[in-house]
């Protein structure tokens, strides 16, 4: 029986593959990762929260992109797909096929995503200098997490009720409502209600 090794992909091969594929792939220390399909759920509310950024900084200096758009994490030597990703500054070159320095980025999680988002996405993405924000969007009830950068280090704040809660992004002065981000998504009926 014959092994093969495989060696790690370098980023010019990654970004020329990626340019060629049918689908999207991350990459993290050479090594590629195909994504998956999202459901309904996980689409509408990417696409809700882009809207929301869309409307705030149309004809601003900030750029707010979907998934299509990658962003580099050169400390960890990786390229994610975050689901929106909002960048501000000197509006970059239509061929750009990858960010360095978003302020502002969401990720929608869903069952199989939330450990990866939670751990290794944050950690990576709290390491650009330039993030100000990583908001973390649960597909399955009405909960967002903030995690804001302070002079002191990363704060967490916990959005759970819809009726009262509001949502504020520093990095474009924005702020909505919970609900908003729901509007028009069928949420587990007893996960939205918070019944057992």
């Amino acid at each position: 029986m014959q092994v093969a090794m495989l060696r790690p992909l370098s980023i010019k091969e990654y970004l020329e593959g990626e340019e060629q594929a049918d689908m999207r792939h991350e990459y993290v220390a050479g090594q590629v990762y195909a994504m998956a399909g999202a459901k309904l759920r996980h689409i509408q509310i990417a696409g809700n929260v882009y809207g929301l950024l869309w409307q705030k900084t149309l004809g601003s200096h900030c750029q707010v992109l979907n998934s299509d758009m990658k962003v580099r994490v050169a400390a960890v030597d990786a390229f994610y797909y975050p689901d929106v990703v909002l960048r501000c500054g000197v509006p970059l070159s239509g061929e750009t096929l990858y960010l360095e320095d978003p302020c502002l980025v969401v990720e929608v999680m869903s069952a199989s995503t939330e450990n990866v988002d939670r751990r290794e996405k944050m950690q990576a993405y709290q390491s650009l200098p330039s993030l100000q924000e990583y908001v973390l969007v649960d597909s399955e009830k009405a909960v967002i997490e903030v995690f804001r950068r302070h002079p002191d280090g990363w704060w967490h704040e916990l959005l759970n009720d819809p009726e009262n809660d509001k949502a504020c992004f520093q990095c474009v002065d924005l702020s909505f409502a919970l609900a908003d981000i729901y509007v028009g998504v069928d949420l587990p009926s007893a996960l939205a209600t918070g019944c057992p």
